[in-house]
């Protein structure tokens, strides 16, 4: 190998190596980002628009709903409360409209009146008043009806006072029909007794109780008026030797 050669081999050898505090640059390729194609781009991106506004028109939907329902419930609930509430004011007036009709009632349900007998011997009917009550009850009078001659007539029992836990017996044997005036009649004993008739009932009976309430008392009820009925003065029933008992069922001894 002649001079000349090696020269150019160091030379390129040199060349080669690198110089003490040489840094050779090197250029470094690098491979350029992918760019999305612009029509999937902006495809995507309406998708990522169009799924945020469903998302938040669901919510908003969603949480109308769910406001509707709750005011409905409450309504509801309103509606109940105030239906029970309703039902609770009437039935407490109901029961304080009954508390008082009780209340009135009281005495009065306690006086009334029975036949014993009434289709046996006419020597063994008795008519019996009786005040259960511990209050005596005042303008006592017994109405009876009575078939005299075949005529209906109304003949009165005028009792005046019944006192109290009382149980009055009046025979039909002691029962005379007065007329008035009597001045073809001179002695009670002459006058028709009860028991002759035919046949009699009574028709109701009225009293005035301890709270100076009027009542009607008849076989089948009792009612409440505001003034006694009128009295006949023709046909009174005169009465004597009544017999007095006391009253069973009698709320005296709770007194």
């Amino acid at each position: 190998m002649t001079n000349e050669s090696q020269r150019r081999d160091r030379l390129r050898l040199a060349r080669q190596r690198s110089a003490p505090h040489r840094v050779r640059a090197r250029l470094r390729e690098e491979l350029p980002d992918p760019q999305p194609e612009p029509g999937a781009s902006r495809a995507r991106r309406a998708w990522q628009r169009m799924r945020r506004a469903n998302w938040a028109h669901a919510i908003t939907i969603i949480g109308t709903a769910l406001a509707a329902i709750a005011a409905i419930g409450g309504l509801w609930v309103q509606a109940v409360a105030s239906y029970w509430s309703q039902q609770t004011a009437e039935d407490q007036l109901a029961q304080s409209k009954e508390e008082d009709v009780r209340e009135t009632r009281t005495q009065s349900s306690k006086v009334t009146y029975w036949v014993e007998h009434p289709y046996g011997r006419r020597e063994g009917v008795k008519l019996h008043v009786l005040n259960r009550s511990p209050d005596p009850v005042s303008e006592v009078q017994i109405v009876l009806h009575i078939y005299v001659g075949g005529h209906r007539q109304q003949w009165w029992l005028v009792l005046s006072n019944l006192w109290p836990c009382a149980d009055i017996v009046y025979p039909a044997t002691k029962l005379r029909l007065e007329n008035i005036p009597r001045n073809h009649v001179s002695s009670p004993d002459e006058w028709p007794k009860l028991s002759d008739q035919g046949y009699w009932e009574v028709d109701f009976m009225h009293f005035v109780d301890g709270n100076g309430s009027s009542w009607i008392r008849t076989s089948k009820s009792l009612h409440e008026r505001s003034s006694p009925p009128t009295k006949t003065h023709t046909n009174i029933i005169y009465f004597n030797d009544e017999e007095v008992n006391k009253a069973d069922l009698c709320e005296d001894e709770s007194r």
